[in-house]
């Protein structure tokens, strides 16, 4: 199974001959402020710390994360990016018969795949706005006994819908009693309601839980690569023990991690932003006639294009958006977009309009 990222400028240059730095990236969901000033002085401080190796067991990241979720520092898992934590997890696990989401990020199936184990898909319908339905999930699960892996990406990428807390955990209360191990990645839950959602404050030490989480996209770091895991169940923290490989996060990453929730004042900037600018888009996006936008509650819309080859219409115009064609039960219709500044949204909306006026 091969997976198709967003955020690709170079490969997109060379298509078009534009120049990747005149090119606006709404196809990769990262924070639009960029690199933390008092961050980025945190990273070229440690650059004469690179001639050494790290510390294997990362105490002082591990605090740093564990005291900003209010979790015990041995409940904290660190890598390189939360791929590295899927597909850890993945192998720890050893699933036989798991369950993703369908659309969701491709990525789950892959690691799983990997892994050993077989793939089933939860189908989510537009009809509802793509939401998971507990209720009928519950009742799927009790119809399919052999699943015994089920990995939620909540909010969903790329539909932008969540689960709230007290519904996932019913669903890791039905898991616990059936023998079910359920991920969840949140890597894109900071950004929501400034973090209140997450399943992180009623996480039990009997859940067969796992949270995924990623520095990534909130502090806009996809070069350094941070990503780490939280759970308290003992078995699980065994297990990804074992699997955990030494050094997974480079020393620049590491300093990084150590301080990144000690920025306050840009943690605060990027709500300030979000909240302006996300309800702007989604205003914006729904102008478009030929454009069918979905509710999202992250930075990001899900987009039904009745304009074939959006993506490649976009590109002469300096815009990059995601095609969503890769995404199992998504079609080439379906495009993502990131909330970006308001200018860049500005740009956006105006090559869509641009073309709105060439195409119908």
């Amino acid at each position: 199974m091969k997976v198709i990222h967003g955020g690709n400028r170079e490969e997109i240059s060379r298509k078009t001959g534009v120049d990747a730095d005149e090119l606006i990236d709404f196809s990769a969901n990262i924070n639009p402020l960029g690199l933390s000033s008092k961050l980025a002085r945190v990273i070229q401080q440690a650059i004469p710390d690179v001639i050494y190796y790290p510390n294997p067991k990362y105490p002082e990241l591990k605090h740093a994360i564990a005291s900003h979720y209010e979790v015990n520092d041995d409940d904290v898992f660190v890598g390189n990016g939360a791929v590295q934590m899927i597909f850890d997890t993945a192998v720890a696990l050893k699933s036989k018969t798991a369950l993703v989401l369908a659309p969701t990020f491709g990525e789950y199936e892959r690691s799983l795949s990997r892994a050993g184990a077989k793939v089933e898909h939860y189908i989510l319908s537009p009809i509802n706005n793509f939401q998971v339905n507990v209720d009928h999930l519950l009742d799927y699960l009790m119809d399919h006994p052999q699943i015994d892996l089920i990995c939620l990406c909540n909010p969903n990428n790329p539909t932008g819908q969540v689960i709230a807390p007290e519904k996932v955990q019913r669903l890791a209360k039905y898991c616990r009693t059936h023998q079910i191990w359920l991920i969840l990645d949140e890597a894109f839950m900071d950004f929501v309601a400034e973090d209140s959602l997450s399943y992180l404050h009623l996480l039990d030490p009997s859940d067969p839980v796992i949270i995924i989480r990623s520095a990534t996209k909130f502090f806009a770091i996809p070069g350094l690569r941070l990503g780490f895991a939280m759970t308290k169940n003992e078995s699980l923290k065994q297990q990804l023990s074992m699997q955990s490989e030494p050094w997974s996060v480079n020393t620049l990453a590491q300093k990084f991690g150590e301080h990144m929730y000690e920025d306050q004042a840009y943690i605060d900037r990027t709500y300030d932003w979000l909240q302006q600018e996300k309800d702007y888009l989604y205003q914006q996006l729904q102008t478009i006639p030929y454009l069918s936008v979905y509710p999202s509650k992250v930075n990001y819309y899900l987009l039904k294009s009745k304009v074939p080859n959006l993506r490649e219409k976009l590109w002469p115009l300096k815009i990059m958006i995601r095609d969503c064609s890769d995404y199992y039960e998504l079609g080439s219709k379906y495009y993502r977009v990131a909330v970006r500044s308001h200018q860049e949204n500005e740009q956006l909306i105006a090559a869509l309009k641009k073309l709105t006026a060439n195409v119908l």
